[in-house]
């Protein structure tokens, strides 16, 4: 199964334990928040992978367990149940800022943001066309933002040469969650 039929079921099955269906509007915000990180659970650890021994990143960050990046320093070294922490509450940080800023955006445009916000941080979002474009409502607009960050530390992602090849896969995942029901 793909990842996205993968997520698709995650965040189906979640709301049905809740008693919602995917379809529905104006789900209460516990009940979505629960939803999306049913979802970003698939996304985001398959796209950043585990490590429990604190190592530069791509873009030279230091970095430990699932993308965590906080107050990391040469030498840490974690556990998978601190791993398992920082993964929530980074990713809830992430789920927060989205849903405070896109209220109205569909389930899965907030499953691909967040993820991208998880990715390259509140600020360069924030800074960003996509931003901008999805705030205007212009969701078509805004998916086809995704495919220009494709760039760290200047590298471009698409040439094999730059060891970051995962990046262009992780932003056609997250225009394709974005694009979800459109």
């Amino acid at each position: 199964m793909s990842i996205v039929k993968r997520i698709i079921a995650a965040v189906t099955l979640s709301l049905a334990a809740a008693g919602f269906t995917v379809n529905e509007t104006g789900l209460p915000v516990p009940i979505e928040r629960a939803a999306i990180m049913a979802g970003l659970m698939i996304l985001t650890p398959e796209m950043e992978g585990t490590v429990y021994q604190a190592y530069p990143d791509t873009g030279g960050v230091w970095t430990i367990c699932t993308g965590h990046t906080k107050g990391v320093r040469r030498g840490d070294v974690a556990t998978p149940g601190e791993c398992a922490a920082y993964l929530q509450g980074d990713l809830g940080g992430a789920v927060d800022y989205v849903m405070r800023h896109f209220p109205e955006a569909t389930i899965w445009q907030k499953i691909a943001m967040a993820d991208f916000v998880y990715n390259v941080g509140a600020t360069a979002f924030l800074k960003s066309t996509l931003y901008r474009l999805a705030k205007a409502g212009q969701w078509r607009a805004a998916a086809d933002q995704f495919s220009r960050w494709v760039y760290v530390a200047g590298l471009d992602c698409r040439i094999p040469a730059s060891n970051c090849r995962g990046i262009p896969i992780r932003r056609d995942l997250q225009r394709t969650l974005f694009l979800v029901g459109q």
